[in-house]
């Protein structure tokens, strides 16, 4: 690049910056009685001063969350982010089944509920706690693993879940306990009414 070039682009440049300066209230132009004296190329350029900016001051220190404590049953609990309602049954330790039942605002199928929204919690818990709610990554080997059962057995005991390879993450399954026997397989004259 020639000298000429590079000495236009400083230029340019340079008239860019002092503009922007000017635009935004950095730079004034005049200077009091010498601005009416003089004017065109002969004006004076000067610094306005900065105005100092005082950074807010909280009113109060802001305090640590506390856990909050699960409703009894009867009681009532505030949806979390990230809650549904397969995960807030297993938190209160009652069926999911029961926890629809207990809510008729969340309307079925979906059973969409949304943070802030206030549910009923059934008065009668679930007669086995032992569930897991699927997290995502999980697979049926991590999940057995946690638990320290097999994993065929755990797939014994939650005959709902059709694909052991597409688990979703809300999903819960049933976790045996030591001594449990596997459910019977409904038979299928049974399942037609």
């Amino acid at each position: 690049m020639s000298f000429l070039v590079t000495l236009l682009l400083a230029l340019a440049f340079c008239g860019a910056v002092l503009g922007g300066a000017v635009y935004l209230g950095f730079l004034s132009l005049g200077g009091g009685a010498a601005s009416t004296a003089t004017s065109g190329p002969h004006a004076s350029f000067s610094f306005l001063p900065a105005t100092p900016t005082v950074p807010p001051t909280p009113s109060a220190p802001a305090a640590s969350p506390t856990p909050t404590p699960l409703p009894v049953a009867g009681g009532t609990y505030v949806v979390q982010a990230g809650d549904s309602m397969s995960i807030i049954a297993v938190k209160l330790g009652v069926s999911l089944v029961a926890l629809e039942q207990a809510n008729p605002q969340v309307l079925p199928p979906d059973f969409i509920i949304h943070q802030d929204d206030v549910l009923n919690v059934p008065a009668t818990p679930t007669s086995n706690p032992d569930q897991y709610v699927v997290q995502t990554g999980d697979n049926i080997t991590s999940i057995a693993s946690k638990y320290g059962i097999d994993a065929t057995t755990l797939a014994d005991f939650n005959p709902q879940v059709s694909d052991w390879n597409q688990i979703v993450p809300g999903e819960v399954l049933n976790i045996p306990k030591p001594g449990d026997t596997i459910p019977p397989e409904p038979s299928p004259s049974s399942t037609h009414r």
